[in-house]
């Protein structure tokens, strides 16, 4: 089986140029003439992946920082209640600026991170069928397996209403997409179902759902 991985957006360039302006802070660039400056979150030390902020482990992962105003940039958390109760999705390094990207996204405009007892699993992409377009993640899917021949095959809901994460690029595929995947939120007992249904099944289909059926 091809790897499969998910493209990077540039994000991290933003990152790193606002990892510069931080360190022009501590050089004590910031406050000096009349520039006008922005208190922004930053983690207290290194965080790893899949830590939960609590409100009571807030206070020593978190701390607050200067930075120019001009560095202070869409998806920057300027206030430690916005990540209170979420679980980061990516290192965070000691006096980076915490984002809703590390976050798994702003509340509300993307997938939420997985919490405990759910698993992110992958159903290739062919599995939609030729005429039908791709879902957008945050969209619902149903993962439907058939068995069996002629009159005595037959076809089982395998998950109901799964949230798409996102749409996997299999970079080292022929190009003609036979190796993308969906990547679904389910519950574990659901990803041992789709994985036995993919092993074993004669035919595994994805169905969208109406946005209005949840």
């Amino acid at each position: 089986m091809r790897a499969l991985r998910i493209r990077r957006s540039g994000w991290w360039f933003v990152v790193a140029a606002v990892l510069a302006a931080a360190a022009f802070m501590l050089a004590g660039g910031v406050g000096q003439g009349n520039e006008p400056v922005a208190r922004v979150i930053v983690a207290a030390r290194a965080i790893p992946a899949g830590e939960v902020i609590g409100t009571g482990s807030a206070r020593g992962l978190l701390a607050y920082a200067s930075v120019p105003a001009a560095a202070l940039l869409p998806g920057m958390l300027v206030d430690a209640a916005e990540a209170s109760g979420r679980r980061t999705v990516a290192p965070v390094s000691a006096g980076e600026p915490l984002t809703q990207a590390a976050l798994g996204g702003a509340p509300g405009l993307g997938p939420a991170p997985l919490v405990a007892g759910e698993r992110a699993v992958a159903v290739p992409l062919r599995a939609l069928g030729a005429a039908a377009a791709a879902p957008s993640p945050g969209a619902r899917v149903d993962v439907l397996a058939s068995d069996g021949e002629g009159l005595a095959g037959r076809t089982r809901v395998v998950v109901s209403g799964a949230e798409v994460l996102s749409i996997m690029r299999d970079d080292v595929s022929r190009g003609d997409g036979s190796g993308d995947a969906l990547l679904l939120r389910v519950t574990a007992e659901q990803a041992l179902e789709v994985t036995r249904a993919l092993d074993f099944a004669r035919e595994v289909r994805v169905v969208a759902r109406p946005a209005s059926e949840p």
